[in-house]
């Protein structure tokens, strides 16, 4: 039994000789927020403490919610945003005034664009020197996160605080789910709400007028949901039937609304083969037989597309080149105009998938599947199990046989995306959530992953950043701890999002908590873009910034950093397991026995160096040719020449004239011809 505060125990109370509120402030607006929470179902908390929010986080830990204790903001609510997406419960962050809510900025614009459901309680100064920035810690955190959250009023008088915070529980999780932020200001905090009411409209309102208790009873915490319209249904399912070659794409918002079961009861009864996306993946399990990852190489066959909860966006091409489609959203907000659709079913994904099955089986429209049908499914399982294969020789391909890694302390990216891949399913089923969180990586690993449970897959979404997966895997830990289904939690991390995030590491290592943070280190930022775009010493660059140049008395290293920073070591300093690894043979038994450590409660840091000549594709794809269509021509690399020229020689006219060049492979180290400059370092080579 957790021990309440005595603010929240009314039969402790009368045993008091004197009363609460002669010695102190009773009834608090921090006893009003916590009694809220507690309402809403809520059992931890994560962020930052300071002056002017100490009144709500102590009451929030009076009334029995855990609070987590971060070194940064942004962690903290990235933490928020993994827990979420896990336990598909609102996450509860917090920061301070000024440097506080300011530091979170980032990871809410990331929760905004994963549409997962933060409440920010922000710290907010005293109203009376609004404007005059001659206080401390000024800032206005109702403004600056009005652009990222669906609601985020400042708070003024007590008796708003119970019945807005239910309203932004409601708010959050209604499609699409979003954060909503409180600025709850120290006048707010201090204020006695008894004396205040009795000269506020001459007393006419009463306490808490606005807001009822438990106002669904015990569904109050539970978002609400709707279903679709039953015509609409009966027409999307006729032509489901119809189709001879359909092709089912799931996105986020299937899991959010947890409709696996009966996707999946979807799938088995019109037999039609589907991929996921993102936190999508998984909501059916990627062992399921009509399992595809990704499109089919012969995605022109389909012939009805079938879009359930997927924001079709840069990362889909925006849909171009989908034949007619079946849009299922839970939000209008979701229905995108620019694909050409047959029929939009607006309702909890949930609903409308059972709607779907029921319809199917009332009418045994099951039975008028053409045997079409059976071909298609039939094609798209061979064509998986094929890719399957054909990934996995591709990786072995680059592994401890291969000259360049036989030779050298490096590791190659794809290779060891299939040995994850490997012992994830050896050790755990593919149960493993993984967050994914250095660029070049996750170009490699996101075919290779396998998933088995929801929210597996958990990644920065179109905020595209770095540095999150050291509080995403926190959050996804402590949500497991909540559900029960506790397992090692395996966390990409690139060198710059580690140097960005690393030191809440401590917090995994704080609480014991079971993860690896994988560290792809290939030397800083931009190594990736630089034997491409501006040689293998930045020697585009201005001298001052080429590498090994001499600039204020010192060797300057282009837009990288040393391949010999030692996480191992960091690890080791703050009492997580620090490991190197560098060659391939040995990968698959670091990466057991990093799990084997993480097990037993010890987070363990792997500083895994990697070959700088392999890149994310994207790199040399049409993005980057225009990102880099400065650079002159006769000053690129070959990679650089042979990109621009593929994908702008309709804009530059005298590309046309230039030689043919073969296309490279990102998979490939670089031939000696490729260089472009003779490199400074025996590493770049």
């Amino acid at each position: 039994m957790v021990r309440l505060g005595i603010e929240f125990d009314e039969e402790a109370q009368k045993k008091l000789d004197i009363p609460l509120g002669q010695r102190e402030l009773y009834p608090s607006v921090g006893k009003y927020i916590a009694e809220i929470l507690r309402e809403q179902g809520v059992n931890i908390a994560f962020g930052v403490p300071g002056g002017h929010i100490w009144h709500f986080i102590d009451a929030i830990s009076r009334i029995g919610i855990k609070t987590i204790t971060f070194a940064h903001e942004q962690n903290a609510v990235y933490a928020g945003e993994a827990y979420s997406q896990v336990t598909q419960k609102p996450a509860v962050c917090y920061g301070t005034v000024g440097p506080g809510t300011g530091n979170s900025f980032s990871a809410m614009q990331q929760a905004w664009l994963s549409n997962t459901p933060i409440i920010y309680l922000a710290g907010g100064i005293e109203v009376e020197h609004d404007g005059l920035f001659n206080t401390i810690q000024e800032s206005y955190a109702h403004r600056f996160f009005e652009h990222v959250t669906k609601w985020s009023p400042r708070v003024i008088y007590p008796w708003q605080v119970k019945q807005f915070l239910t309203r932004g529980f409601k708010i959050a999780q209604a499609a699409p789910r979003a954060p909503v932020a409180f600025e709850l200001g120290i006048d707010l905090l201090f204020s006695k709400d008894d004396e205040m009411r009795q000269h506020y409209w001459g007393g006419f309102f009463q306490k808490h007028s606005d807001y009822v208790e438990k106002w669904r009873g015990e569904d109050t915490p539970k978002p609400l949901t709707s279903a679709a319209n039953p015509e609409a249904v009966a027409k999307a399912a006729k032509a489901i039937v119809e189709a001879k070659r359909p092709f089912l794409i799931i996105g986020d918002q299937a899991a959010w609304d947890q409709a696996g079961p009966e996707m999946e009861e979807f799938v088995n009864l019109m037999k039609i083969p589907f991929t996921t996306r993102r936190l999508g993946r998984a909501v059916i399990s990627e062992k399921h037989k009509n399992y595809h990852r990704g499109f089919p190489p012969f995605r022109k066959d389909i012939d009805l597309m079938i879009s359930a909860g997927l924001k079709v966006g840069f990362f889909d091409g925006y849909g171009r080149g989908w034949p007619q489609t079946i849009q299922i959203s839970n939000c209008q907000e979701q229905v995108w105009t620019y694909i050409k659709t047959l029929e939009v079913l607006l309702g909890n994904l949930k609903a409308v998938f059972k709607q779907l099955n029921d319809y199917i089986k009332a009418n045994n429209l099951q039975a008028q599947l053409s045997p079409e049908r059976d071909e298609w499914l039939r094609k798209c399982q061979e064509s998986h199990a094929q890719a399957v294969s054909k990934r996995r020789d591709k990786a072995y391909k680059y592994g401890p046989d291969h000259p360049r890694y036989r030779e050298k302390d490096i590791l190659h990216y794809g290779y060891m995306s299939q040995i994850i891949r490997e012992v994830n399913d050896e050790l755990y089923g593919s149960k493993t959530r993984v967050m994914i969180d250095g660029y070049t990586m996750s170009d490699f690993v996101m075919p290779y992953l396998e998933f088995t449970r929801p929210a597996s897959c958990i990644t920065a979404n179109d905020q595209a950043g770095v540095g999150h997966g050291v509080g995403q895997a926190i959050g996804a830990a402590f949500g497991d701890m909540e559900k029960g289904e506790l397992l090692p939690i395996l966390a990409l991390m690139g060198d710059s999002g580690m140097m960005n995030a690393g030191w809440d590491v401590e917090v995994a290592v704080r609480h014991k908590l079971p993860i690896v943070y994988l560290v792809t280190n290939n030397g800083g930022w931009m190594p990736g873009m630089k034997y491409i775009w501006y040689g293998p010493n930045w020697d585009v660059l201005g001298d001052q910034d080429v590498y090994g140049n001499i600039w204020q008395g010192h060797k300057q290293m282009g837009e990288e950093r040393p391949i010999d920073i030692q996480f191992e070591k960091f690890a080791e300093s703050i009492g997580a397991y620090g490991m190197v690894c560098n060659r391939s043979e040995k990968f698959r038994e670091d990466l057991k026995k990093a799990y084997s450590i993480a097990e037993k409660g010890q987070p363990v840091v792997m500083n895994c160096i990697m070959d700088q000549h392999l890149v994310n594709r994207a790199t040399m794809g049409p993005a980057y040719c225009l990102m880099y269509a400065h650079i002159p021509y006769h000053e690129l690399p070959y990679r650089g020449k042979a990109a621009r020229k593929r994908f702008l020689s309709q804009w530059f006219e005298g590309l046309k004239n230039e030689p043919d060049m073969a296309f490279p492979d990102s998979w490939e180290p670089l031939t000696e011809e490729e260089f472009g400059y003779e490199p400074k370092e025996e590493f770049f080579k």
